[in-house]
């Protein structure tokens, strides 16, 4: 990408994934370190698994289970300007030689059936077009005996009419309010069963909190490239978005989900439990 050749208008224009690619942002999965922790110890990751990453963004997930783990990564996404960052990110840790970032749709994978222990869907899922074939396309690339981790945002407080639409203008996805029941109906509906499940609200923060962080990444040095007038619209369109996210988050929770495929030859769990 040529910043010095980018306009106003043109920053204007982009979708908040797009401004990652720009800013260099570290994309992350909902829950960042914690629920990449909790994936690494509960699908039984080593050297050895292999694992895709999908929606990989500049690579935080596919770097951090890595790392932790040694598991070869495939991270993918549709943003070739994240994954240019994910390779760098990748070098500077010293886990290239695990690592492979490549520019694919998760609606129509350019991978071999039955090839990845593990698959990572995120929170992806919810801003693709057509869900269900991505589940099945999740579901050919993935092992019979390997997990499928999801990790599905919804709002556990109703929305506003007007913050769906603030929230779709900003992604560039026509959104509607998800609540946990269809995700868990989605997932296990025909294809997966539920291994593991475990449920989040997400903090609230303060606009001062937001500001801080924002001033902390539009302060990177290749921003220093941009015209003046791209540089104001940045700050505003970065800010507008990260505070809109800020409101959007505080009605919303996640559930971080190993999934299995269904076995047809193994009887359904009975005597199931729950924590106490």
């Amino acid at each position: 990408m040529n910043l010095k050749k980018l306009t106003s208008n043109d920053i204007e224009k982009m979708s908040y994934n797009e401004l990652i690619g720009l800013v260099k942002e570290t994309n992350r999965i909902p829950g960042g370190s914690q629920t990449i922790a909790y994936i690494s110890a509960m699908s039984g990751l080593q050297p050895g698994k292999k694992v895709l990453d999908i929606g990989t963004s500049t690579g935080n997930t596919a770097i951090e289970l890595a790392n932790l783990s040694g598991a070869n990564i495939v991270g993918i996404d549709i943003n070739e300007n994240s994954l240019e960052e994910a390779r760098k990110r990748a070098i500077s840790c010293n886990l290239d030689k695990l690592l492979s970032f490549q520019l694919d749709n998760a609606m129509q994978l350019s991978l071999a059936d039955k090839t990845f222990d593990v698959v990572v869907c995120g929170n992806v899922t919810s801003l693709l077009s057509d869900r269900k074939k991505a589940l099945s396309e999740y579901k050919r690339v993935l092992k019979d005996t390997g997990f499928l981790v999801a990790v599905p945002m919804y709002y556990i407080k109703k929305p506003s009419k007007q913050l769906i639409r603030d929230v779709s203008k900003a992604i560039q996805v026509d959104i509607k309010p998800l609540y946990k029941d269809f995700w868990k109906q989605f997932f296990t509906e025909d294809e997966f069963d539920i291994f593991i499940e475990k449920d989040f609200a997400f903090d609230q923060l303060s606009e001062e909190q937001v500001d801080k962080f924002c001033d902390y990444i539009l302060s990177r040095k290749h921003l220093q490239n941009l015209s003046p007038e791209a540089a104001i619209t940045l700050r505003r369109v970065y800010r507008e978005y990260m505070q809109l996210f800020r409101y959007n988050l505080a009605h919303m929770g996640y559930t971080v989900m190993l999934l299995r495929k269904k076995n047809p030859d193994m009887d359904p769990e009975l005597f199931t439990a729950h924590p106490i």
